[in-house]
């Protein structure tokens, strides 16, 4: 008898751990967060920093070597396009173009003797009958004087290159010599001119985001130096060369308008800034948070009920932000999509 009790004791016992051990393993039901399509306002933006740059500005130089005889603008200075801006002691030189004058005249005064000589009054020598002897002395005049021209002409470019001009209009950034009577080195950097009005922002573009850009695309743009103005400017152009970003890899520079500039020289060179690029703007748009869409098999999918189960579906996804994703096929507004918690 009591060996039966015993056995039953150890019965219950093992159904008692075969019910719990029942009750652990049985899959628990899942539970879905419930997410409604809605529809709203998308705008997609693309950061990127910068700094301000000139269209126009220019490192003028003296493209030959000579004794600097004046220069005539100084630090802040304005200047108009064309203006002298410095030269080179002309003395020399002066005397060299003269001296090539001279040299012309009598080269011509020779060539139009031996002209006379043998009664040539064209330049077309085959339409005249000469020895050989006549011909080349007729034609040696010719080089002569080709070459005489030439002296006059390089004396002349010369000249020129012993005076700066500034090539436009603007504004004097730097002078690095000033001081007459020092001797210049050819290429010598004498003084940089910036022309204020052609101001732009330059933002760094990594390659994996600039088939997104477009030229005209709106802009928010934020200066450091002026962190509570937002300025609205656009994309005017995107470089086509690449460029090597500070930070590594390969990016491009798109450039972007900045407003006209005001007496204050508001805009200046080396300003940094960040740019928010607008890529999209939809008023409407079928919006659902990221998380509530997933890929699977290469398809944007989501879950939905179907009766009293779930089931997956596939839909077309379009601009993403960090909250919403626009839904473009698929799904409706006000359907329902499930996620497992």
């Amino acid at each position: 008898m009591r060996f039966f009790k015993k056995y039953w004791y150890i019965v219950i016992l093992l159904l008692i751990v075969a019910g719990v051990a029942g009750w652990k393993l049985k899959p628990k039901p899942v539970e879905y967060r419930q997410y409604s399509v809605e529809k709203g306002p998308l705008k997609v933006v693309l950061s990127a920093s910068g700094t301000v740059r000139a269209e126009n500005k220019a490192d003028l130089a003296f493209q030959t070597g000579g004794r600097l005889n004046w220069v005539g603008v100084k630090k802040g200075d304005r200047v108009r396009k064309w203006q002298g801006i410095a030269s080179l002691d002309q003395r020399t030189i002066q005397k060299n173009l003269e001296k090539e004058l001279n040299d012309y005249l009598k080269t011509r005064w020779d060539f139009q003797g031996n002209r006379e000589t043998y009664n040539i009054s064209t330049d077309n020598l085959d339409k005249y009958t000469l020895t050989p002897a006549a011909r080349r002395v007729l034609e040696k005049s010719q080089f002569d004087l080709n070459n005489s021209v030439l002296d006059v002409e390089l004396q002349s470019v010369v000249k020129e290159f012993s005076s700066i001009i500034s090539p436009f209009s603007g504004l004097i950034t730097s002078v690095s010599i000033s001081n007459p009577g020092v001797n210049i080195l050819a290429g010598s950097v004498i003084v940089t001119v910036v022309d204020p009005s052609s101001m732009y922002f330059e933002a760094q573009i990594d390659e994996v985001d600039i088939s997104k850009i477009k030229t005209g695309a709106p802009v928010e743009l934020t200066l450091d130096a002026y962190p509570e103005e937002v300025i609205d400017a656009k994309v005017v152009s995107i470089d086509f060369s690449p460029i090597s970003l500070s930070g590594g890899g390969t990016g491009y520079a798109v450039k972007i308008s900045l407003p006209p500039q005001t007496d204050d020289l508001k805009f200046k060179l080396g300003l940094n800034g960040n740019a928010n690029i607008v890529m999209a703007k939809l008023n409407e748009a079928l919006i659902l948070p990221p998380s509530a869409v997933f890929q699977k098999d290469g398809r944007w999918t989501v879950k939905i009920k179907r009766g009293k189960g779930i089931i997956e579906r596939n839909v077309e996804v379009g601009w993403e932000t960090e909250d919403k994703i626009e839904i473009k096929s698929g799904l409706a507004l006000g359907d329902q999509v499930y996620v497992s918690k």
